[in-house]
C-alpha cells in the first residue's frame, strides 16, 4: 500500500522546482515590462496576489541576482532529486510505463499542476496576459524550460500533435486544431484519466463509460465452463506469459467461439492469475459512439495502460459491413489498439474472418466450442443447484441431449425458469419445484431465434392421440421420436460419437401423397421432444441466380445449427431431387447445388424431415443417407371414418342425418381434404340453420372435387346427389 496517493505530497519537489522557474519568469517579463504594472491590471489579477503566491524570500533584491538565484536553486533541487532517487508512487509508475524523458515530465508537471493546486490558474493566466487563459501554453512551456535553441527545439518536438504525450493520450489540447490561432498560443491540459491515476483512484473516462468497462478479475479457473483440454492449453498460455519479457511474446490472443462459450470467463481467470486488470471494450458500441474515433483509441488505450491492465474486445463482427467485408476504419482502429506490451484478447464469433482484422501480426487461437453432452449435463446440474431446484435425471439428461446451449444460456434458462416459476405457480413457503415444462419452454427461449427470419415456425399443438396413421407407419414415427431422445446413449455412452465422421443429427424422409399427414406427424415429434418445428420455404431459398440457392441453404444452416429446433423441408423433391446428366452449364450448376445441399445435411447435427410426395424422385445419395424412410399412404375407409370424428369436435352441432360411415366409404380422400371438407361445412352451417348436417357435407365435398378437377357424379354421392344443389 502507498504511504502517499495524493499528488501534492510525492510532486512536492517537482511542484517546487515549477514555482522557482514560475517566479524567475514572472522577474524576468516584469524587467522588460511585458507585464503591466498598472493597477487597472490589478482588478483582475494583481502584481500583490502573485507576489504572495510566489513568496520565496528574495523579495529585497535585485531582479538580476533573483533571476539567478532562482536558476540555481531549481537547478540543484532537481539534481537532489536524482540522487535521491523517487519513492513508489503513481507517477513513478507513469514516468516508467511510459519511458518519459525529463522534458516530457516538465511539461507533463505544468499540466497537472493546476489540477493540484488552484493557484496555478492564476499564475499561468498572470503569465499568459489574459485572465481567461488559465492553462499551461506551448509558449509558457517554451519560456519556461528551454534555455537555449538545442533545448526548445527539443521541447517543440515534445509539443506538437503527434508527440508522444498527445499521441498516448496524456495531454489533450484545450481546443481543436481548427480553432487554434497558432501553435505557440496554444494551451494543452491533462486527461481526466491521468489526474485520477496520480490520486490513486481507479475511474473510467466519462468518454469510454458506454462502451467500456474496467474489472478486477476474481474467478476462479474451476468456475470457468470449458473443457479440462481448453483450460490446461490457457493456463500454459498464461505460463508463457508470465515467464517472458513483454517484448519476447506474442500477446494477441484469440479466442473464438459463440457468446456465453466462456471466452471473458476465461480471459479474466487468465488475468487473475497474471495479476492484472482487465479492461473490456464492446467494438458495437464503440461503433455506435458519438465521440470521434480519434479521441476515444488513445482514450482506451491510456486507460489500459494506467491501470496495468489486459484488453479484451468483444463484438469483433462490428468491424465488418453487411457484406462480411472489413471496414479500412476499423481496421486502422484495430492496428493501434494491439500495439501493446500487454495481453490483448480478440473475442470472436466462430464466422468471423478474424484474421483480416490483425493483418499479418502473429496471434495465438483458442477455439471455445459449444460444451458437448457430458459437460451440459453438468452445466444444467450445476445451474440448478444454484437456483435450489431439481429435477429428475431422466428429464435433465433430455435438456442436455436437445439443446445445444452454451454455459451463459443454460445459466440464463435455469434463471429463467425459476422467475416464471415463481410468477405462474401458487404462494408457497419454499421455492417452487421446476417442471421439466418451464425448463424447456425456457431452454427453447434462449435458443437462437435468427432462424425465424429464414423459415416459418410451426405451431405444434397435436398430440399422438391425433395422428391417424396405419400400425406400421406409426411404429416407425414413434421409433424416430426414440431415436432422437437417445441419441446420447449411442453417440456418447456407447461409443459410436467416435466412429462417425459426419455430423450426428437424425434425418428422416416422409414419402406420401399430400395431405396423408407429414406436416402433422413432424409436429407431433416436435412436440414430444420439447423442441421448435420449423418450416423452410422452398420459394425464398431456391433462385434462379447461380450461387444464390447456396449462400441461402448456408444461412439456414448455420441459423439452424443454434437454434436447436427441426427442420421441415415440405416439397422437398424440388430442392433435392435427382442429379441430371450434364449437358450444358445450367445441368451442371443444378448438380452443384444438390450436392451442396448433400453436403449441409450431412453435417447437421439437428434433426431433418424431408417431405416428398414422390419419393422415387429424390436423389439417391439423399435417399441413402436418410435415417429413416417412412411411407405415408392414403387413409383406408377405417382410417378416414377416424379422421372425420376426429375432424369435428365434440361441441360442433351435429345433425341427426350425418353420415360419417357413408362419407368414409364412398370418398377416398387423404386428411388434409378431409381438413378442409369439415372446415367448409361447419362454415356454411354457421351461415345457415347453425347445425352442420348432411347438406353440407355434401355442398362441401363437392366443392372439394370441383377444385381437384372431378366432376361430382351420382355414382359418388348416391341418395344425397341432389343436395349439392340446395
Amino acid at each position: 500500500m502507498l504511504a502517499q496517493t495524493n499528488p501534492s505530497e510525492y510532486l512536492a519537489a517537482d511542484l517546487q522546482i515549477l514555482d522557482l522557474l514560475l517566479h524567475r519568469e514572472i522577474l524576468r517579463l516584469r524587467a522588460v515590462y511585458q507585464l503591466s504594472l498598472d493597477e487597472f491590471r490589478g482588478l483582475y489579477v494583481s502584481d500583490d496576489q502573485i507576489n504572495q503566491l510566489i513568496d520565496s524570500g528574495l523579495k529585497h533584491q535585485s531582479p538580476n541576482t533573483v533571476t539567478a538565484e532562482l536558476t540555481e536553486r531549481a537547478e540543484a533541487l532537481r539534481i537532489l532529486l536524482e540522487q535521491v532517487g523517487r519513492a513508489e508512487s503513481p507517477w513513478t509508475r507513469l514516468v516508467n510505463e511510459f519511458s518519459l524523458s525529463p522534458t516530457e515530465q516538465n511539461i507533463l508537471l505544468l499540466a497537472v499542476a493546476p489540477e493540484i493546486h488552484l493557484k496555478y490558474e492564476t499564475l499561468y493566466a498572470y503569465l499568459n496576459n489574459d485572465v481567461t487563459r488559465k492553462w499551461p501554453t506551448c509558449d509558457l512551456a517554451l519560456r519556461l524550460f528551454s534555455s537555449n535553441s538545442r533545448t526548445e527545439v527539443s521541447l517543440r518536438r515534445c509539443l506538437v500533435p503527434d508527440a508522444a504525450l498527445f499521441r498516448g493520450g496524456l495531454l489533450q489540447w484545450k481546443l481543436p486544431a481548427a480553432e487554434r490561432s497558432s501553435w505557440r498560443a496554444s494551451g494543452f491540459s491533462a486527461s481526466p484519466t491521468l489526474l485520477h491515476y496520480l490520486s490513486d483512484i481507479c475511474s473510467l473516462d466519462a468518454r469510454l463509460t458506454s462502451l467500456a468497462e474496467q474489472r478486477t478479475p476474481e474467478i476462479e479457473w474451476e468456475e470457468v465452463p470449458i473443457s479440462d483440454d481448453l483450460r490446461r492449453a490457457l493456463r500454459r498460455m498464461v505460463q508463457l506469459f508470465a515467464s517472458l519479457p513483454a517484448n519476447q511474446i506474442t500477446s494477441l490472443v484469440v479466442l473464438v467461439g459463440r457468446e456465453g462459450t466462456g471466452r471473458r470467463l476465461a480471459a479474466e481467470a487468465m488475468c487473475r492469475e497474471l495479476g492484472m486488470k482487465m479492461l473490456c471494450v464492446d467494438l458495437e458500441a464503440f461503433r455506435a459512439s458519438s465521440e470521434s474515433i480519434e479521441n476515444l483509441v488513445p482514450a482506451i488505450q491510456l486507460q489500459q495502460r494506467l491501470g496495468s491492465a489486459a484488453l479484451y474486445l468483444e463484438s469483433c463482427e462490428a468491424l465488418f459491413d453487411k457484406g462480411g467485408k472489413a471496414l479500412p476504419d476499423r481496421l486502422r482502429i484495430m492496428k493501434t489498439l494491439m500495439r501493446s506490451n500487454r495481453p490483448v484478447f480478440l473475442a470472436c464469433e466462430p464466422t468471423t474472418r478474424w484474421r483480416e482484422l490483425i493483418g499479418g501480426q502473429r496471434a495465438i487461437c483458442f477455439q471455445f466450442a459449444d460444451p458437448d453432452y457430458a459437460l451440459r449435463v453438468q452445466l444444467w446440474s450445476r445451474a440448478l443447484e444454484q437456483s435450489n431446484a431439481g429435477l429428475q435425471e431422466d428429464e435433465l439428461f433430455a435438456l442436455a441431449d436437445r439443446f445445444v446451449l452454451t454455459p451463459g444460456q443454460i445459466a440464463a434458462a435455469a434463471v429463467a425458469a425459476v422467475d416464471d416459476q415463481l410468477l405462474t405457480a401458487e404462494p408457497v413457503a419454499d421455492l417452487p419445484v421446476l417442471t421439466s415444462a418451464s425448463l424447456f419452454a425456457a431452454a427453447r427461449a434462449q435458443s437462437d431465434q435468427s432462424l425465424g427470419n429464414l423459415a416459418v415456425k410451426v405451431m405444434t399443438i397435436h398430440t399422438w392421440e391425433d395422428l391417424v396413421l396405419p400400425r406400421v407407419t406409426a411404429q416407425r414415427v414413434r421409433e424416430i421420436a426414440a431415436a432422437i431422445k437417445h441419441r446420447h446413449t449411442v453417440y456418447s455412452d456407447w461409443g459410436f460419437g467416435g466412429r462417425i465422421s459426419s455430423g450426428q443429427g437424425l434425418k428422416a424422409l416422409f414419402a406420401g401423397p399430400s395431405g396423408t399427414g407429414k406436416t402433422m406427424t413432424a409436429g407431433v415429434i416436435a412436440r414430444e421432444l420439447g423442441l421448435d418445428l420449423y418450416k423452410i420455404d422452398l420459394s425464398a431459398i431456391v433462385s434462379k441466380y447461380i450461387g444464390e440457392t447456396e449462400k441461402n441453404l448456408d444461412a439456414i444452416f448455420r441459423a439452424a445449427q443454434s437454434s436447436n429446433a427441426m427442420l421441415f423441408f415440405d416439397e422437398a423433391d424440388a430442392l433435392f431431387g435427382k442429379r441430371s446428366e450434364v449437358k450444358d452449364a445450367h445441368d451442371r450448376y443444378a448438380n452443384i447445388e444438390v450436392a451442396y445441399l448433400l453436403q449441409k445435411i450431412e453435417e447437421y447435427e439437428g434433426v431433418v424431415i424431408l417431405a416428398s410426395n414422390l419419393s422415387k424422385s429424390i436423389d439417391d445419395a439423399f435417399a441413402r443417407r436418410m435415417h429413416y424412410v417412412v411411407e405415408f399412404p392414403l387413409p383406408d375407409e377405417n382410417h378416414r371414418e377416424r379422421l372425420w370424428r376426429g375432424m369435428l369436435p365434440p361441441q360442433v352441432p351435429l345433425g341427426d342425418d350425418v353420415d360419417l360411415q357413408f362419407i368414409a366409404r364412398q370418398f377416398a380422400i387423404t386428411g388434409g381434404d378431409i381438413c378442409n371438407v369439415a372446415l367448409d361445412a361447419a362454415f356454411l352451417a354457421a351461415q345457415d340453420g347453425k347445425v352442420i348436417n348432411m347438406k353440407q357435407l355434401i355442398r362441401a365435398l363437392a366443392r372439394q372435387m370441383l377444385k381437384q378437377g372431378r366432376i361430382p357424379s351420382p355414382t359418388d354421392f348416391k341418395q344425397y346427389h341432389e343436395l349439392i344443389g340446395q
